[in-house]
């Protein structure tokens, strides 16, 4: 496939929005935040999670919806900031016999200060980049997947790696005409999609609900926040564990308030049915999560309360 978006169109709207303003409405983060690895095991398949730093947006962008005195009430019920939104960045890497598959890439260099801490961490774990032989994207922000590509080097990370993705997910973001489709607050999103995605599509495959990319590991189709946005089911020793992506994306409002909308979901009211189906499966199962930007490491389980609320029990 050849470049949508060259590299030249690129620079020259991502300088025009610098212009205009910040297109990507995140607050700077100074923290300094150290590599760190994670591991456990699922019968068979051995997990590292990996940092890749911090995502810090503004706390109204978890409810924009929602009288901002209900959200503080419940983030200060939970003891937690209610003038911005801390969260980490938890990159999946499994391991199970000669396959090493990576679950996202971080947002590399460009996207936050905060975030691009994935090499550091698996350098620290001790994981050579190019033995990694599969990556799957759930999805195509920027903290998913520009970290595909190294722009220092402008080559790709995980060179020895193919690619799998949910196929509506590469139609939406490789659309030769995306620009015109989404707001200008998304350029950014769409132009770093492409940068990151062209340079690996000859090599990406394009898959739909219930794909298996490798035994005992499955694709799941939960759309909403983006059009083709996917989890991912690993299965081992008669127990799962749901890779889930931004399908939950805060340890107390996703559980406890599905029905609210959060603010980078591009189909507001299909991702609350998403989260809503997909807490009841996960309770009622019994099986196990990490989420993207849950509490390090974000590996947990739910817990079903009353009313169709749920409650995350981190259990890493």
């Amino acid at each position: 496939m050849q470049t949508l978006i060259d590299r030249r169109t690129l620079l020259r709207l991502a300088g025009a929005s610098a212009v205009a303003g910040p297109a990507l409405p995140f607050v700077s983060s100074a923290l300094a935040q150290e590599p760190m690895a994670h591991s456990f095991t699922l019968g068979d398949t051995h997990f590292t999670v990996l940092s890749d730093g911090e995502i810090v947006l503004p706390v109204s962008t978890l409810a924009p919806d929602v009288d901002p005195a209900e959200l503080k009430a419940l983030l200060e019920a939970a003891g937690l900031p209610t003038d911005r939104r801390e969260g980490a960045i938890n990159v999946t890497l499994i391991r199970r016999g000669d396959e090493l598959v990576l679950i996202d890439t971080g947002g590399g260099m460009n996207f936050m200060e905060s975030a691009g801490r994935l090499s550091e961490s698996l350098e620290m774990a001790g994981i050579d980049p190019q033995a990694v032989t599969k990556v799957i994207l759930t999805h195509a922000h920027p903290d998913h997947v520009w970290g595909v590509i190294d722009d220092f080097e402008e080559a790709e990370r995980f060179g020895n790696a193919s690619y799998v993705i949910g196929s509506a997910e590469w139609d939406f973001w490789m659309d030769a005409d995306i620009l015109t489709k989404v707001p200008d607050t998304m350029a950014p999103f769409a132009l770093g999609a492409q940068r990151n995605l062209n340079p690996v599509a000859e090599k990406t495959e394009r898959v739909n609900d219930g794909h298996t990319v490798m035994p005992g590991v499955t694709m799941v189709s939960t759309p909403g926040h983006t059009p083709g946005h996917m989890s991912v089911m690993v299965e081992d020793g008669g127990r799962q564990l749901l890779v889930t992506g931004d399908a939950l994306t805060h340890p107390n409002v996703s559980f406890e308030r599905p029905d609210w909308h959060f603010g980078f979901d591009q189909d507001p009211e299909l991702a609350a049915r998403t989260r809503a189906t997909l807490l009841d499966g996960l309770a009622r199962d019994t099986v196990g999560i990490i989420g993207y930007h849950l509490p390090w490491p974000g590996v947990g389980r739910v817990e079903a309360g009353q009313a169709g609320r749920f409650r995350y029990i981190a259990e890493g």
